[in-house]
């Protein structure tokens, strides 16, 4: 890996080779990488599974926004790939949420506790809503 990211990242490589097959100029992408840049204007879907990615790429197609089908590819996976991903997992999760302009976090990672309820979490929902 050492030697690929060396020959990829000198001099050399860097505006000399930009008309080569395979590469792109210079001034466009000043990252040399395996992979293939893409290049999405109505959506795009990736997940390590074709099928997942399939399935969230025709939910986009049918009307839902990038949350829902975030968690519809993620709950794919959990089939798809159950020991890679699925209940009990860690999430992270920016969203932009264009009705109000603002970008929303949700950290899921850690624990939770033992006492948490359905209650617990709807009243904090509804706290959290009216201190906006």
């Amino acid at each position: 890996m050492g030697d690929w990211f060396a020959a990829n990242t000198s001099e050399k490589n860097s505006t000399a080779d930009a008309g080569s097959p395979g590469s792109a100029p210079s001034t466009f992408f000043q990252y040399r990488s395996r992979r293939s840049p893409v290049v999405c204007r109505k959506g795009c879907v990736s997940s390590s599974q074709p099928l997942a990615s399939s399935i969230g790429l025709d939910l986009l197609r049918r009307g839902a926004n990038a949350a829902e089908t975030a968690v519809a590819v993620a709950a794919a996976l959990a089939v798809l790939e159950p020991c890679s991903t699925g209940l009990g997992g860690d999430m992270f999760c920016l969203y932009y949420d264009a009705s109000t302009k603002k970008v929303q976090c949700i950290n899921g990672s850690g624990k939770s506790p033992m006492a948490l309820s359905l209650e617990t979490v709807k009243d904090s929902q509804s706290f959290a809503s009216s201190a906006h």
